[in-house]
């Protein structure tokens, strides 16, 4: 989804967003009913505020690493989360409204300029975004400060 701005050897070569301290668990994507069912022979789950996640285990430094993360990327493909394919833009929870932002944390993509990221945003992301948020309204989650808000929906 993200290939005109972020390359898959890129984000392969980072992994930054495949990985979580307790204190980011809000961060853990979303697995739907439709992926759930594909992968839960392979995977096991647990249920954060009511949604389905990957199993969350932690390691020794208190950091959970995604189980489908392998040394050359995700392993789930095209297949993997909504939340996965759109990062490090996301659709959050600001009041009343739906807003789409960036994450500070993927630096490939900060580095690009702003007014590029808006036009990526609105010819690429704001249709399959505005079609998640009414199909799983629950799964949006609450706006994070740091978040550069690029669209209002």
């Amino acid at each position: 989804m993200l290939n005109r701005i972020l390359s898959e050897a890129d984000c392969a070569e980072c992994k930054l967003c495949c990985g979580f301290y307790e204190s980011e668990i809000w961060e853990v994507p979303v697995i739907d009913d439709g992926l759930a069912a594909l992968i839960s022979d392979e995977y096991e789950f647990d249920f954060i505020n009511g949604n389905r996640v990957f199993k969350i285990n932690y390691d020794e430094k208190g950091l959970c690493v995604c189980p489908a993360l392998s040394k050359n990327g995700c392993k789930l493909g095209m297949s993997k989360p909504f939340d996965c394919k759109l990062w490090p833009f996301r659709a959050m929870k600001l009041g009343d409204s739906v807003v789409i932002t960036i994450s500070p944390l993927c630096k490939k993509v900060n580095g690009e300029s702003l007014s590029k990221l808006v036009q990526f945003v609105n010819s690429d992301l704001t249709e399959k975004i505005k079609a998640r948020v009414q199909k799983y309204p629950e799964q949006i989650k609450e706006y994070v400060k740091d978040n550069v808000i690029l669209r209002f929906l």
